[in-house]
């Protein structure tokens, strides 16, 4: 499993820049990307040298860690520019205006679709080029580790029992054995009349069309906090579907519990809770 590494920020932005900010294995272009040091391996000389370096998803980062390829390979793979305009002419789904779904409610142009305590369970950043980049901060009544994504760079996984994330990343799906859980699918909708028929919206004047949906599914184990495309619910209680434009956090709950995950390296920054309608949630203290 990966484990976090002191990577300097500025070698990631490197190594994804160099691969087009897509896996460059032959028919993946997955942005959500791992660093893989292979000339040298750590293990040989700990280093932070770009130049043996490769950025590679989850999967193609766990072949490399199993000598699947060369270091031929791999530097071929850094040198592949075709590779990469393929790349970011398959990610061009990111460009576009974004409709998150998160249990029913809906938030159009809204870069936190979901925040607990402060935490920003989801969110996304567009980048100079107009890519919406994708970050992820699980919480968990475990003190366990648990995933993290900043701006498409997986930073911390932790022991899932099940990760998935296809080629050009436009599902992630993630489980842990206490019931932590977090699915994320991204598809185009090419019209108006298509987004009313799928979610029975009857207003979408808002709407930039085509735009990019992300189906945000999740559930923190032993709380009932339970996300699901047919509904929310939160300690029990049901939360009836609303539609959200352009505002900055979209589902915002306060639980007041003390989250346990990722003891080894807590965060540094602290979340400021931003201006959204939060629902304030009672556990009996």
């Amino acid at each position: 499993m990966a484990k976090r590494t002191s990577i300097p920020k500025k070698v990631k932005e490197v190594l994804r820049e160099e691969v087009g900010f897509g896996c460059p294995v032959r028919n993946c272009g997955n942005p959500y990307l791992e660093y893989h040091h292979f000339d040298p391996p750590v293990h040989i000389k700990p280093h932070n040298d770009p130049h043996g370096m490769i950025a590679l998803c989850a999967q193609h980062h766990k072949k490399a860690d199993g000598s699947a390829y060369t270091n031929e390979q791999l530097h071929a793979f850094k040198k592949n520019k075709v590779n990469s305009k393929y790349v970011k002419g398959n990610l061009e789904w990111l460009r576009q205006d974004m409709l998150s779904v998160v249990g029913g409610n809906l938030y159009y142009e809204t870069p936190v679709p979901v925040q607990i305590d402060g935490h920003k369970l989801v969110s996304f950043k567009r980048d100079s080029d107009g890519y919406q980049r994708l970050s992820v901060n699980m919480l968990s009544l475990m003190p366990e580790e648990r995933l993290i994504i900043d701006e498409n760079s997986w930073e911390n996984i932790g022991s899932p029992t099940d990760l998935r994330s296809p080629p050009q990343g436009k599902e992630l799906e993630v489980r842990y054995s206490n019931g932590d859980y977090l699915y994320l699918r991204f598809f185009e909708v090419a019209t108006a009349e298509k987004l009313k028929a799928k979610y029975a919206i009857a207003d979408t004047s808002d709407f930039n069309f085509p735009l990019t949906v992300v189906e945000i599914n999740f559930a923190i184990g032993g709380t009932n906090i339970d996300f699901s495309h047919s509904g929310s619910q939160v300690m029990g209680l049901n939360v009836s579907a609303s539609v959200v434009s352009h505002c900055g956090v979209g589902f915002s709950i306060e639980t007041g519990i003390n989250w346990l995950q990722n003891p080894k390296w807590k965060l540094e920054q602290k979340y400021e809770i931003e201006d959204s309608n939060v629902i304030r949630v009672s556990f009996g203290k």
